[in-house]
């Protein structure tokens, strides 16, 4: 399977060359979407998939940008407040969440020492979303056909 995301192409295999001998199952994919002044900024936006654990929960890697990927990993921040990251390829902060869930929140991401949300956007398995991790079901994907339809 392969994932597109802004000039950026990879595979599932390409995803999981680090990572050997990890279990067959599909990891949970996400999507950060941003403005194009942010896209223009950072090169972290696009597709991203779970890979490991980090700090008791799940890390994901994103689209590759000249050998290196970014990322989306949860700590506990130097104020003790639980925090989402998504950091560079070369590993800086880039927007954080303040969030204790298993997963990243699709909404509320901010810049350091920005006070406002920005308009950020993680789809996927992410907070809030019902559909974690799950494919469309059988009768959305027949809604989205593009196949003429006979009466």
């Amino acid at each position: 399977q392969v994932f597109l995301a802004e000039r950026h192409a990879y595979t599932m295999a390409d995803s999981e060359d680090s990572h050997a001998g990890r279990s067959k199952k599909m990891p949970t994919t996400l999507e950060l979407k941003g403005s194009e002044e942010l896209m223009m900024d950072y090169a972290v936006f696009g597709h991203y998939v779970q890979s490991g654990m980090e700090n008791g929960k799940p890390m994901f890697l994103g689209p590759k940008s000249e050998g290196s990927r970014p990322s989306i990993a949860w700590q506990v921040a130097g104020d003790g407040k639980a925090t989402w990251w998504v950091r560079d390829p070369s590993d800086g902060e880039c927007f954080y969440a303040e969030a204790d869930g298993q997963m990243p929140p699709r909404l509320g991401w901010r810049k350091e020492y920005c006070d406002d949300d920005l308009g950020i956007l993680l789809e996927g398995g992410c907070v809030a979303d019902k559909r974690v991790g799950a494919a469309p079901a059988k009768e959305e994907a027949r809604e989205r056909s593009r196949s003429p339809r006979r009466e």
